[in-house]
């Protein structure tokens, strides 16, 4: 059995985008079973979608080593075969679980991998820095860079084996990889529809150009899409009010 400690990096979004927030760096450690470093994973991602310049910068990344770099797919199949057959995951932040989940989805590839996933912030106060501090140890190269984090975070785990024999691992929440992306778009929706007093109603908001683009770009079946109409109704009750009538949502 392996441990194979990851951190990822990420494109970014606007505000009211709905293109997803790709990842666009790997970097992992693997840990034997005394916890030791025997192997590290990096390479950086080029996105599928525009380029965040405000990621690149936060990041330490530029815009030509992102767009040399391998496509999503590339990248995690040299990843796979870097944990090996039998290994758990385990991250700074169930949120990078989610997305490698969200970015499997975008890229139509299968997320059946993705298994024993450990969340190591439920065992430490803080953020990472703070963690490395409070435990009186020198960080590892850059804040913000994949590899160096995921090296921080090892070391992190070196001082707290026990984190490693749980078995409270993460589960994706499929209501949120679906509807994600488009919560603030919905609310946008329908606020404007509120300053021209007027009813926007499911029909017409799953018609519009943009929606549409989130449909394609998720990959959402119809059973998805339904997840989308019971967020959107939800919205729809808090800002028209609950006695709106149901012909308004058809």
């Amino acid at each position: 059995m392996n441990y194979i400690v990851i951190d990822l990096e990420f494109n970014g979004r606007k505000h009211y985008d709905i293109y997803p927030m790709e990842i666009i760096e790997i970097g992992a450690v693997k840990l034997n079973e005394r916890l030791e470093v025997i192997d590290t994973f990096q390479s950086y991602i080029n996105p599928n979608f525009y380029i965040n310049r405000f990621a690149l910068q936060f990041c330490g990344i530029s815009k030509e080593t992102l767009h040399r770099s391998k496509r999503f797919a590339e990248v995690v199949q040299a990843f796979r075969k870097f944990c090996g057959e039998e290994y758990t995951m385990l991250a700074w932040g169930g949120g990078d679980f989610f997305h490698l989940f969200l970015d499997c989805k975008v890229n139509q590839l299968s997320d059946e991998w993705l298994v024993n996933l450990l969340d190591v912030t439920a065992y430490f106060e803080g953020g990472l820095q703070q963690a490395l501090a409070d435990h009186h140890l020198e960080p590892i190269g850059q804040h913000h860079s994949a590899l160096d984090d995921a090296l921080n975070t090892a070391q992190l785990l070196q001082l707290k084996p026990e984190v490693v024999a749980s078995t409270d691992y993460f589960v994706p929440n499929q209501f949120k990889l679906c509807t994600g992306g488009i919560k603030k778009w919905i609310t946008l929706s329908l606020d404007n529809a509120l300053e021209k007093e007027q009813t926007l109603t499911w029909n017409q908001f799953i018609k519009d150009e943009k929606t549409r683009k989130y449909v394609e770009v998720m990959k959402l079946s119809a059973e998805e899409i339904e997840m989308v109409k019971e967020l959107f109704t939800k919205f729809f009750h808090a800002k028209y009010g609950r006695k709106a009538r149901k012909q308004q949502l058809a």
